[in-house]
């Protein structure tokens, strides 16, 4: 015996309905057609779907039985149609993400707040983690995409940049140069200075910038973590220069933010697996954060032009 597909979807809404007038409606088909493939459906099926009461249609107890079986069909083909769709506009599935600390603390949570707004069924994972770990992991595909800060190529990964952001400095509200617009390397002459620790890629644009200037500056400190660096100036110990992200994450009336010059890029690179096709999610991930990042320059750079 094999059932047609027309036949068990005019049952299934005529049983919804309860009349052949109505589901030759919905259908779009005459009551009289309707009424041929419920007679076919039951002639293939041997036995009767449907008994008459007056005008009324009274399903029999193999009908019901059966409408059981079809409407628990249809619903998992609903199903099936929704993941679809969903998976289409991106709005179901899972994103592993890496990125390191200074995002992770800031920008990831805004981008992933974004993200899940209209994705609430996408399972998100972020883990913190330094640029090598990132590099080596996403290579590995234990994660979809890394967000982090390397020089040259990585075996095994695709590297795409991201928008520069400039970094800021941060300086306790009660020093006197709290007041200046702008900071350049010569106002923090001999102030107490917080470094990120010496395996960062932006110390080192900060040192190279200080030598340049021939500043001297009175290091009194180094941590490897951004946020680190601004909780130090907050508690009033030094001044410091990062990234605009950790700054505006722990804003606080205790400190303030300041655009630097020469403008200082905080460079951040978005890592995929190579040879692998990414995921309509990543795609999307990167897109917002993408524009969180230009959002950030363009009001940093309206500071420094209206400074």
């Amino acid at each position: 015996m094999h059932l047609n597909p027309r036949q068990i979807e005019a049952f299934r809404v005529v049983m919804m309905t309860g009349s052949m007038t109505v589901a030759a409606e919905l259908l779009r088909i005459t009551q009289p057609a309707v009424s041929r493939l419920i007679k076919d459906l039951e002639a293939d099926l041997e036995f009767r779907l449907f008994r008459r009461d007056g005008n009324r249609l009274i399903p029999t107890q193999e009908g019901t039985i059966l409408f059981a079986e079809v409407d628990r069909f249809f619903a998992g083909f609903d199903r099936i149609e929704k993941i679809a769709a969903n998976l289409r506009q991106t709005r179901s599935g899972s994103l592993r993400i890496a990125a390191i600390g200074s995002l992770s603390l800031s920008c990831m949570t805004e981008a992933i707040r974004q993200f899940h707004a209209d994705r609430p069924a996408v399972d998100v994972t972020l883990e913190s983690l330094n640029s090598l770990s990132i590099l080596e992991l996403v290579a590995g595909r234990h994660f979809d995409i890394g967000f982090a800060q390397v020089g040259g190529e990585f075996p095994g990964v695709d590297l795409s940049p991201m928008p520069p952001v400039e970094a800021v400095c941060v300086i306790p509200a009660d020093y006197e140069i709290a007041r200046k617009p702008v900071i350049v390397p010569e106002d923090l002459r001999d102030l107490p200075f917080i470094s990120l620790g010496k395996n960062s890629p932006f110390r080192l644009k900060v040192d190279r910038t200080f030598e340049a200037a021939g500043v001297r500056r009175h290091e009194i400190l180094e941590t490897s973590l951004a946020a680190s660096v601004v909780a130090f100036v907050t508690s009033r110990l030094g001044v410091s220069v990062v990234d605009p992200f950790s700054a505006t994450a722990f804003a606080s009336d205790r400190f303030v933010m300041r655009p630097f010059r020469p403008a200082l890029t905080f460079d951040i690179l978005a890592v995929t697996p190579s040879h692998h096709h990414n995921s309509r999610l990543s795609n999307e991930f990167v897109r917002i954060t993408r524009v969180l990042f230009r959002q950030i320059h363009a009001a940093n750079s309206s500071a420094g032009d209206a400074a």
